[in-house]
């Protein structure tokens, strides 16, 4: 059924989720634990057989994709140690494993998704590399399964064979994944579920034994706890996935003067258009106005990968169009919908000055208040200044509705729709033209996300006439349906689910939004979705 660890005489460790829903956890006599053993059928078979006396799961414990799949097993009678039968060695909290190395997973479980282990059923081993929750996600992320994006968090770790092929399955739940440190055996994780099984870039999710020290010394009164001897290792597993919305060299960084890798330059006639983003190796997400009275995708040519070279930018990549999709939905700029995906001709391949910006979820806030960035140049005179990054104060569609009520002449103000975005300039001491369409990215703990499409109004946007942006977390459903290569990323965190004031101050204050009160904010927390577990 499942796989465990012998960590002291009477105690195995395992996975919850082998027990949970088999009403086992009252009765554990129908489990028998078989010790020692290098094949379970054929003869004359060694090893040790005990029964089991008690099951404890994770109190917290309520479904895998959440963690707190861990449990404690307590066996009848104790086993004597011998060459065959020893208990692993557990990690204390400040224990360091070296992320990026290999470590080794065993068990007896299937050797496909639709083929059981075959007789004498040896025990398989499998080498994986340990991977931190950080490139744990960022792998998932890639994927585009919305169900299992970012699905490590605390107490999660993972574990992969990035070729696939090769990797633990239904069967193998609750057996260990196992790091030699200068001869010394200790449990890294205890393996818990994955998307299939040895599935090219779909690391194992693993229960983090350093995360549970206190709970299994509690419950067992002491177990195979070993000090780590050997120097901390260094983590290597940094730049073995370098998700969407990363800048080469800038992954922390904050700013975004320069070329942005996923800014891309849709020209007709030869001349700039409309600026748009690249979600994937294929398709471009612009805004739909820039394409009324020209849809011929003949007629377009999209230049990426730019470079700067003095004040005029060089492109890597041109791609024609196969594909220009508006939404169906779309009359105008201010009526909403205002967004379009392209399908590039050929694909791209992703480099230094061509990566994808991450799409968000439907569920993703971006704060208003907060700093996102757009494309702009500074009004002058010739010539022309480039196009660059250029900060800007994200807006509700309440505080943008209220600056421009009062800046327009009565019946001339647009009303801003819930699928909308506001930003405003934070230089009030500059002034700027925006890119027609182009993209608004928001930065959150190294991670550029798309956040809005540039629709209408100036898009550097003033605090009386903000520029107004489509909202692209609101189209989350469209894109999917359309294309599923898009690359969408979860934040780092849960994200604050921000409220506004709902009218008009009647006096502006210098600490309102654009005239638009003061936001209010609350946070809600994120779900994971449901995957598949190791075991039978």
């Amino acid at each position: 059924m499942c796989g465990g660890t012998l960590i002291g005489d009477t105690w195995i460790l395992s996975a919850a989720h082998c027990f949970i829903g088999k009403d086992t956890t009252k009765d554990p006599s129908p489990w028998k634990v078989v010790l020692g053993r290098l094949q379970l059928s054929g003869g004359p078979l060694q090893g040790v057989v005990r029964n089991v006396s008690q099951i404890i799961t994770h109190e917290k414990f309520k479904d895998f994709t959440k963690g707190m799949d861990i449990a404690l097993l307590r066996l009848a009678e104790p086993v004597p140690f011998s060459r065959d039968v020893a208990p692993i060695c557990l990690p204390y909290p400040s224990h360091r494993f070296a992320f990026g190395t290999q470590c080794w997973a065993t068990g007896w479980g299937r050797v496909k998704e639709d083929m059981i282990l075959p007789p004498p059923k040896p025990l398989k081993k499998v080498g994986l590399d340990l991977l931190s929750a950080e490139t744990c996600n960022c792998i998932h992320n890639n994927l585009r399964q919305k169900e299992l994006s970012s699905p490590a968090g605390p107490g999660l770790i993972c574990a992969g064979y990035q070729s696939g092929g090769q990797g633990p399955c239904q069967g193998d739940s609750g057996g260990p994944v196992a790091c030699s440190e200068d001869g010394t055996w200790f449990q890294a994780g205890i393996l818990s579920f994955s998307m299939g099984c040895a599935q090219p870039h779909s690391p194992i999710l693993l229960t983090e034994v350093t995360a549970y020290t206190g709970w299994i010394q509690n419950h067992t009164g002491g177990a195979s706890f070993a000090v780590q001897t050997v120097p901390t290792p260094f983590s290597s597993d940094q730049g073995k996935c370098r998700g969407c919305g990363k800048m080469k060299g800038h992954e922390l960084s904050v700013t975004a003067k320069g070329p942005w890798p996923w800014y891309v330059s849709l020209q007709s006639g030869g001349q700039h258009v409309c600026g748009g983003a690249l979600i994937s190796e294929s398709w471009v997400l612009a805004a739909a106005h820039c394409f009324i009275g020209r849809q011929e995708p003949k007629d377009w040519k999209v230049l990426l990968g730019e470079r700067r070279e003095g004040a005029e930018p060089r492109w890597q990549e041109e791609r024609g169009l196969q594909k220009l999709i508006l939404h169906a939905a779309y009359v105008n700029m201010t009526e909403g919908s205002d967004i379009a995906l392209l399908l590039l001709a050929q694909p791209v391949v992703f480099g230094e000055n061509i990566w994808a910006v991450c799409l968000p979820y439907d569920t993703h806030r971006f704060p208003f208040g907060g700093t996102c960035w757009v494309r702009g140049r500074e009004n002058a005179r010739a010539p022309t200044p480039p196009l660059q990054g250029v900060e800007v104060e994200l807006m509700g569609p309440v505080a943008c509705n209220c600056a421009y009520n009062q800046s327009s002449s009565a019946g001339e103000a647009a009303p801003i729709l819930p699928d909308m975005l506001c930003a405003a300039q934070q230089e009030t001491n500059t002034s700027c033209e925006g890119d027609d369409g182009g993209p608004m990215i928001c930065n959150e703990k190294g991670t550029w996300y798309l956040s809005g499409l540039s629709s209408f109004g100036n898009g550097c946007g003033r605090k009386s006439q903000p520029g107004v942006y489509t909202e692209v977390r609101a189209y989350e459903k469209w894109i999917m349906d359309i294309t599923r290569d898009g690359y969408f990323a979860k934040p780092p965190t849960p994200g604050p689910a921000v409220i506004e004031e709902d009218r008009c101050p009647t006096t502006p204050t210098p600490s309102s939004s654009g005239g638009g009160g003061n936001p209010v904010s609350t946070t809600v927390g994120t779900t994971h979705g449901e995957g598949e577990s190791l075991s039978t």
